[in-house]
């Protein structure tokens, strides 16, 4: 199943339970050293096991695969939502770190969990959860990694007692037992109010955005926020116009937090629905910080729900700082998503990827990659058929970039391009126990 969309709206931003399947692993094993690219098969179903979710771990051009479950599958966990490759331990060997937001906890139906796979074979697999878990709030829908503290989005948690608020929870991976703490918009310091819908952590990103040098920052999106101005509101402004706030030096609990945030009606003008903070991504090249936030029905070049992303950028003697607004210009159309996912990189010249799964030629999908220092530079690439999906996901492995058209041919597939390659290699999942039907739903 893919996505329901609300019914005066193109395309699907209200995302709800999938289905798919996948193939087997011991997730004991030599799981990620080796292997450099992370795609999210999240409804899969190894060995039978409906929806329980695969990671698929890819080498190079995708020549080699291993497939990577949780410890103990069980149906609907939806393993594989998020995934995030990063060396965790120092140990030159990849690690992955998969979100299964749909997996019960302590009798807590979907209150999700998130899994960390060592790529050695001496460390087992590690579980977090919540220390409190609600039923419906879906721990694990986004990710970041950073200086060994890992942040992982609950958007639908009822923090501080208001529904669907959002939370997001932090682990300290350097920590045997994996103690964890929860920021929430009412934390204290923290920009913002928890308010009804707003799902804080949709999105999360994690760099050096203004605080001390030596510890990392938190930026959370919330696209459901209202734009109704300071201070608790039940109703008022433009709905779902969304938020981004970025919270300093949050590697450790604190009592208080310092930070900022931003509405989209400081950057464009706003209206209903623009869902400002959907999609984030960080990256840093030559001491210089670059953070892309999107509003995918924004009303990019003018052109209503077209969509638009705002590039920040930060150095050590600088606090985050708007850089640019980047849209299609009167080349985009209504419902195209632009924004609806992002990727930077700082290898080789920061560069920025932007998902546009909804437009190209017949709706096929379609990405721009944008060189930060000149976006006039930008490339185009679209694949595929109308209704491929392609650009729902987008990630950078050096100088590959792997793009998630979770909808082809009804199991999904990533394509790898070299850095000035338009054509790419295709890939689709290999199985033998198992099917899929989400393949390149998140990729790393």
């Amino acid at each position: 199943m893919r996505l329901s969309l609300p019914a005066a709206v193109p395309f699907a931003l209200l995302l709800t339970l999938m289905t798919a399947p996948s193939s087997p692993s011991s997730p004991s094993s030599p799981a990620t050293c080796g292997w450099d690219t992370a795609v999210g098969d999240p409804f899969a179903s190894p060995s039978g096991v409906t929806g329980a979710g695969a990671v698929h771990l890819l080498s190079g051009k995708g020549g080699d695969s291993k497939i990577v479950r949780a410890p103990e599958p069980a149906a609907g966990d939806g393993f594989g939502w998020s995934v995030r490759l990063a060396d965790l331990d120092g140990d030159s060997c990849a690690d992955v770190v998969v979100g299964a937001p749909y997996t019960d906890v302590a009798g807590q139906r979907d209150a999700g969990a998130v899994y960390v796979v060592y790529g050695t074979a001496d460390r087992s697999p590690v579980r977090l959860v919540s220390s409190a878990p609600e039923a419906g709030a879906h721990l694990g829908w986004s990710l970041a990694v950073g200086q060994g503290t890992l942040v992982a989005g609950a958007p639908h948690e009822d923090a501080d007692g208001v529904e669907d608020a959002g939370a997001v929870h932090l682990f300290d991976l350097n920590a045997g037992s994996g103690a964890g703490w929860r920021i929430t918009q009412n934390t204290e310091g923290v920009s913002g109010n928890s308010e009804s819908g707003d799902m804080f952590g949709w999105s999360v990103a994690v760099g050096r955005m203004g605080g001390q040098r030596d510890t990392i920052d938190l930026a959370v999106g919330a696209p459901y926020d209202n734009d109704d101005g300071t201070g608790p509101q039940e109703s008022g402004g433009a709905a779902d116009a969304g938020s981004m706030s970025v919270i300093y030096d949050v590697s450790g609990a604190k009592d208080t937090y310092t930070g900022r945030k931003w509405d989209l009606h400081q950057i464009v003008e706003t209206h209903a629905g623009d869902r400002f903070g959907y999609a984030m991504a960080y990256a840093e090249e030559d001491g210089v910080g670059y953070l892309a936030v999107s509003a995918p029905l924004g009303d990019g070049g003018g052109v209503r729900d077209s969509g638009l992303v705002r590039l920040f950028r930060t150095t050590a003697t600088e606090e985050l700082t708007p850089l640019a607004t980047l849209d299609q210009g009167t080349r985009g159309a209504s419902g195209d998503g632009y924004g609806f996912s992002l990727a930077l990189t700082g290898e080789g010249g920061a560069r920025l990827a932007i998902g546009i799964p909804f437009g190209g030629s017949g709706g096929k999908g379609r990405v721009e990659v944008i060189p930060v220092r000149d976006p006039s530079a930008a490339q185009g690439v679209e694949q595929g058929e109308a209704g491929d999906r392609f650009g729902w996901a987008v990630g950078f492995g050096g100088n590959r970039l792997v793009v998630g058209a979770p909808d082809r041919d009804g199991s999904g597939a990533v394509t790898v391009l070299g850095r000035n390659d338009a054509t790419g290699t295709p890939l689709t999942p290999a199985l033998d126990d198992g099917e899929s039907a989400e393949f390149g739903n998140a990729v790393s």
